[in-house]
């Protein structure tokens, strides 16, 4: 029951970021409280200024885990450490087991007379943020409205790296190079629809038992168990299949090469209105 209260108190928080915070979280949902508090501590050791969601739950974590491994004094200095950063921060006594939240509320009690002016400096700094938004907003809409709206916008096209290594044209059509693209597009499937009625064919001549032979025929059957017209038929059919094949993955390769070759990871276009039409901003991909 413990183990399952703190695997959901992990999955109300937001997930870490860092590789070396998923790792302790990994650890600290399986109960493995001193590997989770070990990588806790080497991921602050090396983010020593950490303040943000991250740091808040590396201390959750740390915290926790310290306290499950009887080492109240360093449970009671990551909750310290935790509420520094968040004053206002609160366990969920549904999802964390009764006695870890009695020690962090008892520790944030403790300290109430410093995270009161803490938690007033935090709304004062949340008031200028918002002022200065609200600042910038109004100056900006102020200068729309003397200057008009814009005459001209850009067009951002992002292109995907992936469409150079794709058959049928497509790093071409990405590139806007149509034609060439309809070009190797149609040869690649001309040359994979000829390909794979060669080795269809092929099958069907060497899979069907009324045209075997033997030696003890008369003529026709040198090398059984094919007649010899089936066997020259089916030389034939092989020729068509590799040289099919072949020129299949030339014109692959040749449009991979030629995709690369002409490949622009985003293209920005200069955009005028016309006749009054209207302007955005989009991305097309």
């Amino acid at each position: 029951m413990t183990a399952l209260l703190v695997a959901l108190a992990v999955a109300a928080t937001a997930t870490p970021v860092s590789a070396d915070l998923k790792r302790a979280r990994d650890r600290f949902e399986f109960g493995a409280w001193s590997e989770a508090a070990g990588t806790v501590r080497a991921w602050l050791g090396e983010h020593p200024d950490a303040s943000g969601p991250e740091a808040i739950e590396a201390y959750r974590m740390l915290g926790i885990a310290e306290l499950k491994l009887g080492d109240l004094p360093q449970a009671r200095s990551a909750f310290v450490s935790l509420l520094s950063l968040d004053p206002d921060f609160a366990l969920d006594p549904f999802l964390v087991e009764p006695k870890v939240v009695e020690f962090f509320d008892q520790v944030k009690r403790e300290h109430e007379p410093a995270l009161g002016p803490l938690r007033e400096r935090r709304r004062a700094l949340d008031e200028q943020r918002r002022l200065a938004d609200e600042a910038q907003q109004r100056l900006l809409s102020e200068e729309q409205a003397r200057s008009g709206p814009p005459t001209k916008v850009i067009r951002v096209q992002d292109r995907i790296y992936l469409f150079n290594w794709l058959p049928l044209g497509a790093g071409q059509f990405q590139n806007g190079d149509r034609a060439k693209g309809t070009a190797i597009a149609a040869a690649q499937v001309a040359l994979g629809a000829t390909n794979l009625a060669a080795i269809l064919f092929h099958n069907q001549i060497a899979q069907d038992p009324s045209r075997r032979c033997s030696t003890s025929q008369p003529y026709g059957c040198r090398r059984p168990p094919y007649t010899d017209a089936d066997r020259t038929l089916l030389s034939r059919v092989d020729v068509v299949k590799y040289v099919s094949a072949g020129l299949f993955w030339a014109v692959y390769a040749y449009g991979v090469v030629d995709a690369h070759l002409r490949y622009v990871p985003r293209i920005e276009t200069e955009l005028s209105p016309r006749d009054g039409s209207s302007l955005r901003l989009s991305w097309s991909f």
